[in-house]
């Protein structure tokens, strides 16, 4: 015999308070179910985020972002000390300026028109050749300011070959130029890691840097003035880092300033 025929031989009333039961205890189970959380996500943090060296500071775009301790100046602090056979490798940087004045256009030559960022790829790519004809030589790294990006994301510089430069080449294509660009954070970042020499190609002047009061900036006629006093400053605390600029684009009064900044580090200055 059936358990459904069971049910049918039991009074009425005992069939109608069987089934409300069995109503109850479905309703209960599903409210139960439709009641359980999902269990949380895991938060995701960016890589920049867990370096123990990164701080903040204002990318000069959009909101403060993390501005990680860029490896512009050889090995990490906290890296073991190389043995006394490993191979040396001087370490150039590379500090690019990707601010929203890059993307304006400029007449190259007699009459090719292009942006200032794309004028400023084209210059890296040839830089980046010539320097792969070198290979083993030479470890490099590239950083931009307007809006942050590094291109070996925090690690290591990279080791100069064919294999590295063309992978830079394709990072390159993929900036955008937007943001006012914070020069001062970047310099500072690169006279504390002290690499034996950098490259800087920009299209615009220096914007105003995070983390300085107004009162420090009204000691100077401008943000620019600050910059290289700055640079001075570092210089005769005996930093030895040499920097070449080479400008795109640039009006006469701002040629005139960076190579006042060239010849503070000790370096050249060049138009491309």
């Amino acid at each position: 015999m059936t358990k459904l025929t069971k049910l049918t031989m039991l009074p009425a009333c005992l069939r109608g308070a069987c089934l409300l039961l069995a109503l109850a205890l479905l309703g209960s189970v599903v409210v139960a179910q439709a009641g359980t959380p999902k269990p949380a996500e895991p938060a995701k943090e960016r890589p920049a985020d867990n370096d123990p060296d990164a701080v903040k500071v204002e990318d000069g775009h959009d909101r403060p972002t993390t501005y990680p301790r860029i490896r512009i100046g050889g090995t990490r602090p906290d890296a073991a000390e190389p043995a006394a056979d490993a191979p040396k490798f001087k370490t150039r940087a590379y500090l690019l300026d990707i601010s929203d004045a890059m993307a304006a256009s400029i007449t190259v030559g007699n009459s090719e028109e292009m942006t200032r960022l794309e004028r400023m790829v084209s210059e890296m790519g040839k830089s980046l050749t010539r320097m792969a004809e070198r290979p083993g030589s030479t470890r490099f790294n590239i950083v931009t300011f307007g809006t942050i990006q590094d291109l070996a994301a925090g690690g290591e510089p990279w080791v100069a070959n064919a294999d590295n430069a063309q992978k830079a080449k394709d990072w390159l294509k993929k900036l955008e130029a937007k943001g006012s660009g914070d020069l001062y954070a970047l310099l500072k970042a690169l006279f504390e890691q002290k690499p034996e020499s950098a490259t800087m190609m920009v299209g615009s002047m220096p914007g105003k840097p995070a983390g300085i009061s107004e009162e420090e900036l009204k000691q100077h006629k401008d943000v620019a003035e600050f910059v290289l006093a700055k640079v001075k400053e570092w210089r005769k605390a005996g930093n030895t880092t040499s920097l070449d600029i080479t400008g795109i684009g640039l009006g006469q009064s701002e040629r005139e300033y960076y190579k006042r900044l060239a010849e503070a580090m000790e370096g050249t200055y060049l138009d491309a």
